[in-house]
């Protein structure tokens, strides 16, 4: 047992949300997802981070994720949404200018700014309250709201797929209860 009697795998477990400034719908295009989930497999490669569920919607997403080792979530999170943005913004430099300058900003550290400042991360401490956010993070696109399929297991940027299909599309991720053990062997 951890600190707080807690067990290992809720040692640094977090629900994260990062919401583009102003509820724009920046991450509509596909290059952009693309460019988060590549940012997800090189922190889980470097073993930096623990992915367990995640979607990516048109104007935030949502994580389960789990620092490694001695990693601070202030850092990695600071890290992983400052290489997400400096994408996007080479991306819209070179190809949407005129989108660009609606992320535009007067401060000494920055021109640019494309996320709402200090992203939500709640610690997770049991199975019940994990199950409760991965079914949040799954059930997002088949909200009224969004309508973006119609089965969350059929919404590409997510990881439904991997719990409900055994899907492999997404490499970086990890089951929460089954670890390394899923998927199971098909005969």
């Amino acid at each position: 047992m951890y600190p707080g009697n807690l067990p290992y795998r809720y040692t640094d477990l977090y629900f994260t949300t990062a919401t583009v400034r102003g509820w724009k719908q920046l991450l509509r295009p596909d290059k952009y997802k693309t460019i988060i989930t590549d940012s997800m497999v090189f922190l889980v490669q470097e073993q930096t981070v623990r992915v367990y569920a995640f979607v990516i919607m048109p104007n935030h997403f949502h994580l389960i994720w789990q620092m490694a080792g001695e990693r601070s979530l202030s850092k990695v999170q600071l890290r992983f949404l400052k290489y997400i943005s400096q994408q996007i913004k080479a991306d819209l430099i070179e190809h949407h200018p005129k989108v660009l300058e609606h992320f535009k900003v007067f401060r000494k550290d920055r021109q640019y700014h494309f996320f709402k400042e200090r992203p939500l991360s709640v610690p997770l401490f049991t199975d019940p309250v994990v199950k409760q956010k991965i079914d949040y993070i799954h059930n997002n696109p088949i909200q009224p709201k969004w309508r973006l399929a119609e089965a969350a297991e059929s919404y590409r940027w997510s990881s439904a797929a991997y719990y409900v299909n055994a899907s492999l599309e997404w490499p970086f991720l990890t089951h929460f209860w089954y670890g390394e053990d899923w998927p199971p062997p098909f005969d």
